[in-house]
């Protein structure tokens, strides 16, 4: 027993001692290398809208940002020098990535760049350049920055969220000169392109729509209604209609005449009896009180048309006077 023991210590130790070395092995003066560890994912356009125009010139930058890193280690060198290449996953067209919303192209393309933090220095890609390391140092995500630029390209625009998928990557290389695993990836993730604001006047919203005088016998006719008048809501600017839906939404439900739901009531000491307002779109189909019109938005200074008249109730009519304001709510969408 005491020769056996004798025999296999110093290959225990052995082992031990180059467990103790980790990937590198017995080290040289100038090894030149990294060793892949982990995996760094770098999101373009985290949670990013892009407000953007047709009419924006081909070549317009429409966004300049960059994606961070955690902090986790990707890589560790040996002591020497380290080779860092990176490329593009996905064919350019035009030096740039065409970035794509369902499949179809959304007229902008994208470009990424590096920015080395610990060094200062900025790499295109694809790229190739070497940094000096340290025995043991660490390559950290937060080591460096991805810039990315989204420009215009040719082309109608292409709204909506745009396709994630993986656009580049960048690995390095062991002693010995075999390329590593990727171990930085550049991903796109919930970037959207989306049309600018539209709006409508503030001047039409607050307009005041004279219904007319009418006596008693106005109503004699199939609809029990006067006749209709005419008021429009100006688009006060809307560059990106096409696409677009405008909603409408005037008053609400409990603006309601209790006998007819359709029509707004008229209360008041001195309001007609059994008489209520009735507001239709362009085609004078009736919008009740507090329920949803959509129409196909329109362009800045266009007009959104829509009709008003007094409706019976029920029977009988009897006159009187009545301003009646009625709430308007619009979304674009």
């Amino acid at each position: 027993m005491k020769i056996f023991h004798a025999a296999t210590r110093p290959r225990t130790l052995w082992a031990l001692a180059l467990c103790a070395w980790g990937p590198w092995g017995v080290a040289s003066a100038d090894d030149n290398g990294c060793f892949y560890i982990a995996d760094g994912i770098y999101q373009i356009g985290q949670t990013a809208q892009v407000v953007v125009t047709n009419d924006m010139a081909e070549g317009t930058i429409v966004r300049d940002e960059k994606a961070h890193g955690d902090g986790n280690i990707l890589a560790t060198c040996m002591q020497g020098v380290g080779t860092f290449e990176g490329d593009y996953t996905v064919p350019q067209v035009q030096s740039l990535i065409p970035l794509t919303v369902g499949g179809k192209p959304s007229g902008f393309g994208l470009e990424l760049y590096i920015e080395e933090l610990l060094e200062q220095r900025t790499f295109p890609f694809p790229h190739r350049y070497e940094r000096s390391f340290n025995m043991g140092d660490p390559v950290r995500s937060n080591h460096a920055n991805i810039g990315y630029r989204i420009k215009r390209m040719s082309g109608p625009i292409e709204f909506g969220q745009v396709d994630a998928r993986k656009i580049a990557e960048q690995w390095t290389y062991e002693p010995g000169g075999r390329r590593t695993a990727p171990f930085r990836h550049m991903t796109i993730y919930e970037l959207a392109f989306v049309r600018p604001s539209c709006s409508i006047s503030t001047e039409s919203l607050n307009q005041e729509v004279q219904v007319g005088d009418y006596s008693v016998a106005n109503f004699a006719t199939p609809d029990r209604a006067t006749p209709w008048k005419e008021f429009r809501l100006t688009v006060e600017e809307c560059q990106e209609p096409v696409g677009m839906v405008a909603s409408f939404t005037f008053g609400t439900q409990a603006d309601a005449d209790s006998d007819n739901a359709e029509v707004f009531s008229l209360k008041g000491t001195d309001a007609p009896e059994n008489v209520g307002l009735e507001i239709g779109d362009g085609s004078r189909k009736t919008i009740r009180p507090g329920e949803e019109a959509r129409f196909n938005a329109l362009g800045t200074g266009e007009d959104f048309v829509f009709n008003v008249r007094l409706r019976e109730t029920k029977p009988t009519v009897r006159g009187g006077r009545f301003r009646r304001p009625v709430t308007v709510l619009v979304n674009f969408m």
